[in-house]
């Protein structure tokens, strides 16, 4: 299966972790550009057989249109509020509020966790509070997110988080990200968090492969949120281990 590789989509260290792995393995691969204002890769790849990628919507937008296997796993289930009906309050973020980001509702919350409500990268889930969202709101930069559709929440307290890869419903990998809000890498993930995203997978998943986060709470373990496989950061997962997983399952 040869690999196709958006450059500007992960940053450079991991990046390179990738890149690694694919020459460490042996597996093909060709790293492309997506010029700003264009859907065309650069260089163009048509590689035979089996291909996938690793890139945003433009890059799973192009595999779709080649007709690449498996090429990207992202899809229509990559929505909060899909997740919030399939898993109810084993989301961490089940009582939320919707809206366009130039008008969704607030109330009281002077500080709140926000979100795309599609796992479209136009930013990251982040803490804000009512004076920066309307500094957003203001922006002529930001005037195209004025009509995303993004969900706020209560902020909650999070003691550690976890990314797993799950490759065809298991679960092959995963990493400490942050431990009490500080970035914090470690490969080493506690089985009963693995038994818990175990779980959350025999109840619903929203690909064959895909990326969830898992945070440790005051409530127990939650589900923050899930991720588009072909686009997710690294951290400290074993990289060559989800490319073996990959190319095994799908090659």
């Amino acid at each position: 299966m040869h690999w196709i590789i958006q450059q500007s989509i992960f940053k450079p260290g991991n990046y390179q972790l990738l890149v690694d792995a694919l020459d460490m393995l042996g597996i093909a691969h060709t790293s492309v550009a997506i010029p700003n204002g264009t859907v065309e890769m650069v260089p163009d790849a048509n590689p035979a057989g089996k291909v996938y990628v690793c890139g945003a919507i433009k890059l799973a937008n192009i595999a779709r249109d080649k007709g690449w296997t498996p090429g990207s796993f992202l899809n229509d289930n990559f929505r909060f509020d899909l997740w919030l009906a399939q898993l109810g309050s084993e989301l961490l973020n089940h009582d939320i509020a919707c809206g366009t980001l130039a008008d969704v509702p607030t109330g009281r919350m002077e500080t709140f966790f926000i979100r795309p409500a599609e796992d479209n990268k136009a930013f990251d889930g982040m803490l804000m509070d009512t004076e920066m969202l309307a500094d957003w709101r203001r922006d002529p930069a930001r005037a195209r997110l004025h009509k995303m559709q993004v969900i706020v929440s209560p902020v909650k307290a999070i003691y550690r988080e976890y990314r797993l890869f799950i490759v065809k419903g298991k679960v092959v990998t995963a990493s400490v990200y942050r431990i009490g809000g500080r970035a914090e890498l470690s490969p080493t993930v506690e089985d009963d968090v693995l038994d818990y995203a175990r779980a959350i997978i025999e109840r619903w998943t929203p690909a064959e492969s895909f990326v969830m986060d898992v945070g440790l709470t005051q409530d127990g373990l939650k589900v923050i949120e899930f991720n588009n496989i072909n686009s997710s950061g690294f951290y400290a997962i074993n990289v060559p281990r989800y490319v073996d997983a990959m190319q095994t399952q799908y090659g």
